[in-house]
């Protein structure tokens, strides 16, 4: 992520990981970075967040970001953009 360009003053992981994912961790109120060990367990994540409010989250092949900059993480990254909510 910082290879991105996304600035990390400290990244807190979560312990234990989210309930989807096999690896979690924060820098802010509004930056969160997960890994998934497979499809199913991504696809979770999302059918999770999907109904969830106005949220944009990158998504990859085995991991999502949620920043307040997702254009920037996807020019750097790739994934796709995932709008969540109505």
């Amino acid at each position: 992520m910082e290879s991105a360009g996304m600035v990390c003053q400290e990244l807190v992981l979560d312990t234990p990981p989210s309930k989807f994912s096999a690896s979690s961790a924060s820098c802010s109120e509004f930056t969160y970075l997960a890994i998934y060990t497979d499809d199913v367990h991504l696809e979770a994540q999302l059918d999770f967040w999907r109904p969830v409010g106005q949220r944009a989250v990158n998504v990859g092949k085995n991991w999502t970001v949620v920043s307040e900059d997702p254009k920037l993480i996807q020019k750097n990254l790739g994934g796709s953009v995932l709008h969540t909510g109505s």
